[in-house]
């Protein structure tokens, strides 16, 4: 299968991409691919937003009636209602997954943020050929035959901006296999943020991953406040409507970190308020495709005189994804996986500056 991947030397990650000057589902595509990998007596791990593709579902099915073990954990009540409600009439019977499938309500409100929290991540185990997870901004949020009124509200994710990133790196994998197991078995509520498995930092190298929530919320902000004067900072976002992020922005531009800032074009997700607060202090564009195709990236390229990193994950700069949201950040310093973010960051600029105004 044809795959759009930045391969490093190292066999330790793997960067797919998906987007408009790539073959339309290729991120789906390997989704499926890794589901058929999977022998009898495997493992398919996996927690995701939207769920929407049928035909995965479908082989989700397949793996368990072959002997694979099977679990997936979808969030109940997505700002689109009822996206995910066909899927989880599928899986949800009993000759399918049964009670493999979890849709995963909250019931209380965050007790930091009157908000009720939301399984936003995107997280994908597979234990064969050899233990693996992906993780990124990819929803399998499309469908065959596809549903027009849905993409005019989600977003065509099969065509838009996205990626996947495959860790092979058993220091990380074992860590977000058992965080899986307990989305899927434990129960949820506002001390989810308070239990030490949530708290700790998932560290291999010169890669970390953060789990939220967390009763540190603020890690983003605080390495954004540790810049110095001379770094280049590059951030390609979806959603961008925390202000405290955005004063801090602005306050960073204004000592002297050069700061560039490519943003989904709807209001909704980026506010014209906050394009308002940069004042043009910083270097900002929205993604607008003429075929309104999502720029639904989320990663932040670090770039100074002594060091290079990459900040990646599930995680949107809006309120309820830095406060309340079930997510993932990972922040590495690897070279390879700077590299090949770095090189999609200039392929979506030169893009954006082909489009017409």
């Amino acid at each position: 299968m044809p795959l759009s991947t930045y391969q490093t030397s190292r066999p330790r990650f793997r960067v797919f991409f998906g987007g408009p000057d790539l073959k339309p589902r290729l991120l789906r595509d390997l989704l499926e691919a890794r589901i058929s990998a999977v022998p009898a007596g495997g493992e398919i791990f996996w927690a995701t937003y939207y769920f929407r593709d049928v035909a995965l579902a479908d082989a989700l099915i397949q793996a368990k009636e072959r002997g694979a073990r099977v679990s997936l954990t979808l969030e109940a009540n997505p700002r689109t209602a009822r996206t995910n409600i066909p899927v989880l009439s599928i899986l949800q019977r009993a000759d399918t997954l049964a009670a493999g499938c979890r849709p995963l309500m909250h019931r209380c409100p965050d007790n930091l943020l009157w908000k009720k929290p939301l399984l936003h991540l995107k997280l994908y185990y597979f234990s064969h050929p050899k233990p693996h997870v992906l993780i990124g901004t990819f929803n399998p949020s499309g469908n065959q035959p596809e549903d027009p009124q849905v993409i005019e509200e989600i977003g065509d994710q099969d065509r838009g901006h996205n990626y996947l990133v495959e860790i092979v790196d058993s220091r990380l994998v074992a860590p977000l296999r058992e965080h899986l197991l307990m989305l899927h078995t434990g129960p949820h509520g506002p001390w989810e943020r308070l239990l030490p498995r949530n708290n700790r930092v998932i560290s291999a190298d010169d890669s970390r991953i953060y789990l939220f929530p967390r009763l540190r919320r603020d890690v983003l902000h605080q390495k954004l406040l540790t810049l110095p004067k001379g770094t280049t900072l590059r951030m390609a976002i979806s959603h961008l409507n925390d202000k405290r992020i955005g004063i801090t922005l602005l306050q960073l531009a204004r000592r002297g970190v050069l700061i560039k800032i490519l943003a989904h074009d709807t209001e909704r997700r980026v506010p014209g308020w906050m394009e308002e607060l940069f004042d043009g202090q910083l270097d900002f564009r929205r993604y607008r495709h003429p075929q309104d195709l999502p720029m639904h990236n989320k990663f932040i390229l670090i770039e100074s005189h002594h060091r290079r990193e990459v900040l990646f994950g599930s995680m949107n700069l809006s309120k309820s994804s830095l406060h309340a949201n079930h997510e993932l950040l990972v922040a590495s310093s690897d070279l390879y996986l700077y590299d090949a973010f770095h090189t999609r960051w200039e392929k979506m600029i030169n893009e954006t500056e082909a489009m017409p105004s």
